[in-house]
């Protein structure tokens, strides 16, 4: 599997596997924006540090190379023109990560629910119901995190039932 095989604009879902034999349910979770077949995308997640946690958005060419990586599950298709606004909802709880209750989970639901409101007559993320979404995720989560644990390439990519595409 190359970056050739996701979708431009493909908004996608990051499992990572946090321990070895995996945990079921326990994943680190992130947000992966697919730009360009050979320059990649936008990697989104929060991770720990110290007693907080802090963002840790960036450019990645090598996401599907990524260390205890499950794999990518899409969720959306962001329309062109849109990339920029996309970015800046991601954006909005930065400042706010240090609220009671938060992990790398709740914040990804979080942006989902921000991506669920209307813009101008159109939605990024088309899934209507959060809960079901994330039980979907976490089955797939479940289903290929021994391939993670075990590195077994390539690692999975698939697309959510759930959401319109």
């Amino acid at each position: 599997m190359s970056l050739a095989n996701l979708k431009v604009n493909g908004l996608y879902i990051i499992l990572f596997i946090r321990n070895h034999p995996p945990i079921q349910n326990d994943f680190h979770w992130g947000l992966y924006f697919h730009r360009h077949p050979d320059s990649g995308g936008t990697k989104y997640h929060i991770k720990q540090q110290g007693s907080g946690w802090i963002p840790d958005h960036g450019p990645n060419a090598e996401v599907l190379k990524s260390f205890l990586l499950v794999g990518l599950f899409r969720i959306a298709h962001v329309p062109s023109g849109w990339e920029g606004l996309l970015d800046q909802t991601i954006r909005i709880y930065d400042s706010q990560l240090n609220a009671p209750g938060i992990t790398c989970r709740v914040w990804v639901l979080w942006v989902l629910a921000l991506l669920q409101k209307s813009i101008n007559g159109q939605t990024i993320l088309k899934c209507s119901n959060l809960n079901a979404l994330e039980i979907e995720v976490k089955n797939w989560g479940n289903a290929n995190a021994r391939g993670a644990a075990d590195n077994i390439q390539p690692r999975p990519v698939t697309t959510s039932a759930m959401c319109g595409l």
